[in-house]
């Protein structure tokens, strides 16, 4: 369709289009977008980068229309650098190419599909450039970190095992660690709490907003809260000094919550009646549901991740808690 009959089209849309047909036509626009999701995304990341004018490398506004690259998206000259740019330069989807299977490969990501099964299903990719899309779109989803938590906050950290899944150090000579190579599925050597564990602090509140941050050890807990508690607000741990020091610093309560542990042995001998949780009460209930996602994300879903990607996949699954969460998320989310 040429500019003119566009133009046509939307003059009589606007003059003779009745309310049923403009509801019609909307239906009709929002499946073609849902099929060229892409190209949509695209065409708002040009528009957008229109209107700002502005250099992503200098900041500079000398800023003028260089052509188009063989793609057909439209370059830009900074005369401020000297250099040229397109609309995805500065986004982590910049110099990807076959853009327009981005939608069908973000449907099968959303699917949990595995990178090989992905492959299996016939779209016109290696391996490799699949994992690298991945990673790409979990990177934007990566930075989508509550900045501040206020009223009622649960905090607690858990741990995954130091993995080093996909690393070719020990083949080439150089070991990433002090051991030899291992099958993910074994685990820690070590029994409990140990330096083969990373510890994953989180923190959400009452309305809904949470915060993830891959700590190299439980001492960083304090330095990774700083800032980010809003005054009066109550923090409910497990006692650990840690939450204590960030909630006093933040100005805010801090409430310890003890889950008492009874044993089998002691139940069969001394048998208590049970209890209703009182409405309101105070706890960690959430947070450890929280825990058991991530789990379920990084451990079964996906088989395990290296611990140097591990924060991206906890930002998907940050993105999956929201509500009207699809795959255009993601996308939108790497070309902003």
């Amino acid at each position: 369709m040429n500019l003119n009959q566009f133009e046509r089209l939307k003059s009589e849309v606007a003059t003779k289009a009745s309310a049923a047909q403009i509801l019609e036509l909307e239906d009709v626009v929002r499946r073609v977008i849902a099929g060229q999701i892409a190209e949509v995304a695209l065409a708002r990341r040009q528009s957008a980068t229109v209107l700002a004018h502005q250099c992503p490398r200098c900041s500079s506004q000398q800023v003028v229309l260089h052509g188009k690259d063989k793609n057909g998206r439209q370059r830009f000259l900074c005369r401020g650098c000297k250099r040229t740019y397109n609309t995805l330069t500065g986004t982590p989807m910049a110099r990807a190419r076959k853009c327009h299977l981005w939608g069908e490969y973000l449907r099968h990501m959303i699917g949990h599909l595995s990178v090989r099964k992905i492959a299996g299903t016939g779209i016109d990719l290696s391996h490799v450039t699949l994992w690298r899309w991945r990673h790409r779109f979990l990177k934007a989803a990566a930075g989508d970190n509550a900045t501040s938590l206020s009223g009622v906050i649960e905090a607690d950290e858990t741990f995954f095992v130091q993995s080093f899944k996909g690393h070719r150090g020990w083949a080439r000579g150089k070991p990433p660690a002090n051991r030899a190579a291992r099958p993910s599925a074994w685990g820690a050597l070590k029994r409990g709490i140990s330096s083969e564990q990373v510890p994953v602090l989180t923190a959400l509140d009452s309305a809904g907003r949470v915060y993830e941050a891959v700590l190299s050890s439980t001492g960083g807990v304090e330095g990774a809260l700083t800032g980010r508690i809003a005054p009066g607000s109550v923090v409910c741990s497990d006692g650990a000094m840690a939450y204590v020091k960030a909630a006093v610093k933040a100005g805010a309560e801090h409430r310890r919550v003890i889950v008492p542990t009874v044993t089998p042995l002691a139940t069969k001998a001394l048998p208590l009646p049970t209890r209703r949780r009182k409405r309101g009460r105070l706890g960690l209930g959430r947070v450890n549901a929280h825990h058991e996602r991530i789990k379920t994300l990084v451990n079964r879903r996906c088989r395990g991740v290296a611990t140097r990607y591990l924060g991206s996949y906890l930002g998907w699954n940050r993105a999956m808690l929201r509500e009207g969460f699809a795959g255009t998320v993601l996308l939108d989310r790497s070309l902003a």
